[in-house]
């Protein structure tokens, strides 16, 4: 399908908030708020209190925790 879910509790999550939608039929896709991989990471170490735009060097080679630095987290989310 087009669509997943996920469920988030704790770290200030809103309780019982039901965020975006899917289509009724396949194959599913997100109609309503639709949130990128690289957002939900953003907002889980935004959960964790760690910014999204941090970076490590490796090797002389920026790694960052979200890719290249550029989720947003889903502020909509949280309490």
């Amino acid at each position: 399908t087009g669509g997943s879910s996920v469920v988030m509790f704790g770290g200030g999550m809103k309780k019982g908030h039901v965020h975006g939608a899917t289509a009724d039929e396949r194959p599913l896709v997100a109609v309503k708020d639709p949130v990128t991989i690289s957002d939900l990471h953003a907002t889980i170490f935004t959960a964790m209190g760690i910014s999204p735009k941090t970076m490590f060097e490796v090797e002389h080679r920026p790694f960052y925790v979200t890719e290249d630095g550029k989720g947003q987290a889903v502020t909509d989310l949280f309490a």
